[in-house]
């Protein structure tokens, strides 16, 4: 039952999803591929990667497309991680659940790994500008919580820090990082939304209606972010 609610929302909002934009409402400016293998793209994806970028991705499975719905104005992607790179590798930190990362610790993996075509059908290189001293510190704070074995959380709870979900984990390490100069915006879920929430996680109605989320989106269509580059496994024929 519970799994049926969730394609009949994945369904619902793919008759609804609003056009792609950015935060000034003009289209979001798309990098061509230059490259249509795969592994080409992700081989030239590493090395565009600098410390302190997002990487965005969209995943195969249904948890994810519906995950990308809660993003208000562009539904690309279904989860976020930092660059971060230890003796010269770029590793992606994310904090992720399920079958991916049974564990359900923040984890680091290598851009490979993060966006194995098998896996993912797309995948986003996206730059926040800050200084080397924020840098600095969102490398400190989020390797801090890697080495606390902060894991994952499953009832969308913003109020605290024990516990995070990817998107939650970007947002609150630039808030450290940037001294709340980079702040995302939340948004609260839709009554079908939190409906959903509530079958899919076992909570209260009453608390998945109250409760607000991190779009993927918000991550990076903000303006102190820009995109270095997009791409599409899978494009469309």
């Amino acid at each position: 039952m519970r799994y049926l609610l969730l394609i009949a929302f994945i369904v619902l909002n793919s008759f609804y999803s609003p056009v792609s934009s950015n935060s000034q409402g003009s289209p979001l400016p798309v990098s061509p591929n230059s490259f249509s293998d795969p592994v080409t793209m992700i081989s030239e994806g590493e090395t565009l990667l600098k410390e302190g970028d997002l990487v965005v991705r969209l995943n195969n499975d249904p948890v994810s497309r519906y995950i990308k719905n809660f993003s208000r104005q562009d539904k690309s992607y279904s989860h976020a991680g930092i660059v971060l790179f230890e003796n010269g590798i770029p590793y992606i930190y994310h904090i992720v659940n399920g079958e991916e990362n049974p564990g359900e610790k923040l984890r680091k993996d290598l851009l490979s790994s993060y966006c194995a075509p098998r896996k993912n059908r797309a995948f986003g290189i996206f730059r926040y500008d800050m200084n080397d001293k924020e840098i600095k510190k969102l490398k400190e704070v989020i390797t801090g919580w890697y080495a606390k074995g902060i894991q994952f959380e499953t009832a969308f709870n913003l109020k605290t820090d024990d516990k995070m979900y990817c998107s939650e984990m970007v947002m609150k390490a630039l808030v450290k990082a940037t001294r709340k100069r980079i702040l995302i915006e939340t948004v609260k879920p839709t009554a079908a939304e939190a409906g959903v929430l509530s079958v899919h996680l076992r909570l209260p109605f009453a608390y998945t209606n109250s409760i607000r989320v991190v779009p993927i989106d918000n991550l990076y269509l903000n303006p102190s972010c820009h995109m270095i580059k997009e791409y599409n496994f899978k494009p469309n024929k």
